[in-house]
């Protein structure tokens, strides 16, 4: 099943040029990175291209000031490590696997192959998110795997289960789908009996907000309702533990923060780009986008530049 995904360009960002989260509290959280934008669920015609036609380079340069460092929003027990004990994990960020040319945040199957491909003929080792946390808290007596590295696929596109899930099999490589529980009911996303199906085949299943809002314009209480709601649906429909976020369209601000940990969240994902490390602020991980129009050595290159 090809299902059209459009991609999100908020309407104050100018198409040519990168976007930071626009944050609504007195004192926001600052995101440093710029990232390709998010897929919006709510439409269904599909935009100008969103990002610069160098999709290769990675924006690295953060504001002058920011109100978050390690020390910030760390969940309880959890210690701010040294630099010397750095851990290092890139986390791949997709969304639809399927045929929509031109359209960035959406890869063709025969390019999941070929990455998945890349991947295991070069030793690297997808890993499960429990295994991800364990070795980012540095859990005493484990061995790291040689070359781990996190998918993870954001929205919950139907294609998931028809198009991913085979490809990641072939290789038996875990991953881990953020989706929004109240869009089960759309037919271009997945169903709880789909859900169940990635579950099975090894995918850890993580809230991405109920119906995938823009988090900062939400009041206090709404934000606790997306954050929350998400959780108690997948735990109650899949009996597993769903305390890892991920914010829909990569934007949060200080009460996005301030409610992941005051409801128990461990960790939370952005769309800001480079390698998850245990120095980072556990509420805002990084990853790296994986643009749909790129060519295989692209891949490789940003596999090995992001560290």
């Amino acid at each position: 099943m090809s299902t059209p995904v459009p991609v999100y360009t908020p309407a104050s960002a100018p198409i040519s040029a990168p976007a930071y989260v626009t944050m609504s509290d007195p004192d926001p959280v600052s995101t440093p990175d710029p990232a390709p934008f998010e897929i919006s669920p709510l439409s269904s015609d599909k935009p100008e291209q969103p990002l610069p036609a160098q999709v290769d380079t990675v924006v690295t340069a953060p504001p002058q000031t920011t109100s978050v460092t390690v020390d910030t929003y760390m969940p309880n027990g959890v210690v701010a490590p040294s630099a010397s004990s750095k851990v290092s994990i890139p986390v791949l960020n997709y969304h639809s696997v399927t045929i929509d040319p031109g359209n960035v945040v959406v890869i063709s199957p025969a390019k999941l192959e070929a990455q998945m491909k890349y991947l295991h003929d070069h030793g690297y080792t997808p890993i499960s998110l429990a295994t991800f946390i364990n070795l980012i808290e540095k859990k005493s007596g484990l061995a790291a795997p040689d070359k781990p590295v996190l998918l993870t696929f954001d929205d919950g596109y139907v294609d998931n289960v028809e198009e991913a899930m085979p490809i990641l099999a072939k290789y038996n490589f875990p991953a881990t789908l953020f989706m929004s529980p109240g869009m089960v009911e759309d037919a271009s996303y997945l169903n709880w009996e789909q859900v169940k199906q990635l579950q099975e085949a090894g995918w850890d299943i993580q809230p991405h907000g109920m119906t995938h809002p823009h988090l900062p314009k939400l009041s206090a209480e709404q934000q606790a309702y997306e954050i929350t709601e998400a959780r108690k649906l997948i735990e109650e429909k899949l009996g597993t533990q769903a305390d890892v976020f991920c914010y829909p369209y990569g934007e949060y601000n200080q009460t996005t923060v301030k409610l992941l940990k005051e409801h128990g969240f461990r960790y939370a994902f952005t769309i800001d780009q480079g390698y998850t490390t245990n120095q980072q602020s556990p509420y805002l991980l990084k990853r790296l986008f994986i643009n749909g129009e790129e060519s295989l050595k692209a891949f490789i290159n940003k596999l090995s530049k992001a560290n």
